[in-house]
């Protein structure tokens, strides 16, 4: 038995770096309070390329392995060059691949990363290829204590389903990173999987959007952006815990009977692709040991503050003994 399975997209990455972009800022606008904009027509030239390793299914399990966990990644790739270097790198960081499936019509996902090197933010133009026709069944995946879910495409409510089943029938604990076409839903297509949930996990943004897919809930611009309202409103539908990310303000988690928050712990931001998936993953893996909400969300700080601080979303990830040492750099505080 597996402590965990992952499931989710695989992508072989290219990092662009350039300081060509321009942040323009869009506060109106609550789910675009940002642009990363560059000159229409213009050629930018980068001095500097990376070529790395990504998507949620893969980053995660890269987290649990180098946590010590014995993991399995369910993921989709095409039969190419790409997908073979992919289950050579999962195969490499300890990452059992008899879940990975090999697509016969489809090419492995690719992402495209512009980075903007003023401050590390990003844009990511993503080809999703084989990873959007992943099918999830659930005897390959009910063989596990944990299931760690992020973004999947294609036919998705019927994975959910799929998902569903394994938790119900095999008490397993799932804890799900929604991606955004599944925000995008809205909650009554989630309410079923949101019920299953051990650990939720959004940041900001899609915490907003998810809210406001309930056409019951009315909401004023200072209660919508407010994070304490937010993680009750989604506590509420049914996840046993709930995480809120904000970026460089830090990580929120609520249990039901207390809300926990954890500033950011980066010095030194260079590339933030990643950054959810290693906090996300790290959070769970925490909690995984004695379901104590306090020492999850001060694994997942520790872990994403130090994936930003290198080039690509694999890079940078911290063991069990890394981050038990600096467990002291975290001031937690309950509010």
């Amino acid at each position: 038995m597996y402590d965990i399975i992952t499931i989710g997209g695989a992508t072989r990455d290219i990092t662009f770096l350039t300081d060509k972009g321009k942040v323009i800022e869009t506060p109106e606008n609550l789910t675009e309070q940002a642009l990363l904009c560059f000159e229409h027509g213009a050629k930018i030239r980068s001095d500097e390329i990376f070529l790395n390793f990504g998507s949620g299914g893969c980053n995660s399990a890269v987290t649990f392995a180098k946590l010590g966990f014995k993991v399995a990644v369910n993921c989709r790739i095409g039969k190419d060059d790409e997908g073979k270097t992919v289950i050579n790198n999962l195969k490499e960081r300890g990452i059992n691949t008899d879940l990975v499936q090999v697509d016969e019509n489809n090419k492995t996902g690719f992402s495209f990363v512009v980075l903007n090197k003023k401050d590390g933010d990003r844009v990511i133009f993503v080809y999703k290829g084989a990873s959007d026709f992943i099918e999830i069944n659930v005897n390959e995946i009910g063989n596990a204590k944990w299931l760690y879910l992020a973004s999947i495409a294609g036919d998705w409510k019927e994975d959910l389903k799929e998902i569903n089943k394994a938790v119900e029938n095999n008490d397993i604990k799932l804890a799900w990173n929604p991606g955004a076409t599944q925000i995008s839903a809205g909650k009554a297509e989630l309410e079923n999987t949101l019920k299953n949930t051990e650990i939720l996990i959004v940041n900001k943004d899609e915490a907003i959007e998810l809210v406001q897919s309930d056409e019951k809930i009315k909401l004023d611009f200072n209660e919508i952006t407010d994070t304490k309202i937010l993680l009750t409103i989604l506590k509420k539908w049914g996840p046993k815990n709930v995480i809120v990310t904000d970026g460089p303000e830090g990580a929120y988690i609520y249990d039901g009977e207390k809300i926990l928050y954890a500033p950011a712990t980066s010095k030194i931001k260079v590339d933030s692709t990643g950054a959810g998936d290693s906090f996300g993953s790290a959070l769970v893996a925490g909690y995984m040991q004695n379901e104590n909400i306090e020492m999850a969300l001060r694994y997942g700080v520790l872990n994403s503050g130090n994936v930003v601080g290198e080039y690509g979303a694999q890079n940078g990830i911290l063991s069990k003994d890394e981050i038990e040492k600096r467990l002291r750099e975290v001031k937690v505080s309950c509010l």
